[in-house]
């Protein structure tokens, strides 16, 4: 009697653990029913901190907590803008303000490429301007700028990792930081 009651305890402990862990992923789930094959959206269910991987593009990085999660992702697949190969990704959190931001990865096809002229041509050819600044964030080197003109003060952060470079941008500079500090690019 013991050994089934004992039995009967472990079975509704495992399935009750079995239970919580679905529940917490069900958002987890949710956004990753509309993204590709090769990038899907982490959550810890401990910490409740929220990773998007990108397999596809090669970067992954966390989600800030202030966001409280995310409501929404979409990936865009590769394609040719301004004769340049770029994928993009657009984010946005759940809560607070700045919580909306997109990653543009642009393929380039030489390692010793210039970031800062890359980044002042790229800029002209959509008709945006600002001072660039040249700063270290984590181990990286990054141009950095605020957008004023026509994008009402959105930062804009560059930052070049071997045949690749990565546009982030959004409302609020601490988060792109934070973003960029405890992201694998």
């Amino acid at each position: 009697m013991k050994k089934i009651v004992f039995s009967v305890i472990i079975f509704i402990l495992i399935g009750g653990g079995f239970f919580y862990w679905w529940q917490g992923h069900a958002d987890e789930r949710e956004l990753n029913k509309t993204l590709p094959k090769g990038i899907r959206v982490d959550k810890c269910l401990l910490s409740g901190e929220y990773r998007v991987v990108n397999k596809i593009d090669g970067y992954e990085f966390p989600i800030p907590p202030e966001w409280q999660g995310i409501k929404e992702i979409e990936y865009i697949p590769e394609r040719i803008v301004e004769d340049m190969k770029v994928a993009s990704i657009g984010i946005e959190g759940i809560e607070g303000i700045g919580r909306i931001m997109s990653i543009d990865v642009y393929k380039v096809n030489q390692l010793d490429i210039n970031l800062e002229t890359w980044a002042e041509n790229l800029l002209n050819k959509f008709g945006l301007s600002g001072e660039l600044i040249q700063e270290n964030i984590s181990e990286y080197n990054v141009l950095s700028m605020v957008e004023k003109e026509h994008l009402a003060g959105t930062y804009i952060y560059f930052l070049k990792n071997n045949l690749k470079i990565y546009v982030l941008n959004g409302a609020s500079e601490e988060f792109l930081r934070y973003i960029i500090t405890y992201g694998k690019w």
